[in-house]
């Protein structure tokens, strides 16, 4: 299958020069990085937070860098992104507040990286409650703070 135009595979063909490469991380759907020692440091992170998730870094040139991104220089990263451990708890309620067993833990914690939205959040505890038609309460809660997770 050939590579779609502005796809990875296809910018990972083209040649990089050093002054004005991106490097990129094979692993996620994150910006690309200045430094390379920037990109290295989170796939090694990523590597160790997620095991058997391989990934690693590619060079690419700037413009196509950008192109990759989303055509800004400004996500382009020149840091390191910041890494929290952020606890999660999630449950289903049906009329009546009867918890439905959705077949996943209720609880769970994780390593997540700022760029990660569905993951990440900064804050000490967030919810967030959604009503589904015929199926009841959705509610779903995250934070850094385990105990505060909990308790919401």
């Amino acid at each position: 299958m050939a590579a779609k135009a502005g796809s990875r595979a296809a910018l990972r063909s083209g040649s990089a020069s050093v002054d004005t490469a991106v490097y990129l991380s094979t692993s996620a759907d994150e910006p690309g990085f200045v430094s390379r020692e920037h990109a290295e440091r989170v796939v090694t992170q990523w590597g160790e937070d997620r095991p058997g998730q391989a990934t690693q870094v590619e060079e690419m040139e700037r413009k196509q860098g950008e192109v990759e991104t989303g055509g800004s220089a400004q996500v382009i990263r020149h840091e390191i992104p910041d890494r929290r451990m952020v606890h999660h708890t999630h449950a289903l309620f049906l009329a009546g507040l009867e918890r439905l067993n959705v077949g996943r833990p209720a609880r769970w914690s994780t390593w997540a990286l700022d760029f990660e939205s569905d993951l990440y959040t900064d804050l000490p505890v967030r919810w967030h409650n959604s009503r589904r038609p015929r199926q009841g309460i959705e509610a779903h809660v995250r934070g850094t703070d385990e105990d505060a997770v909990s308790a919401a």
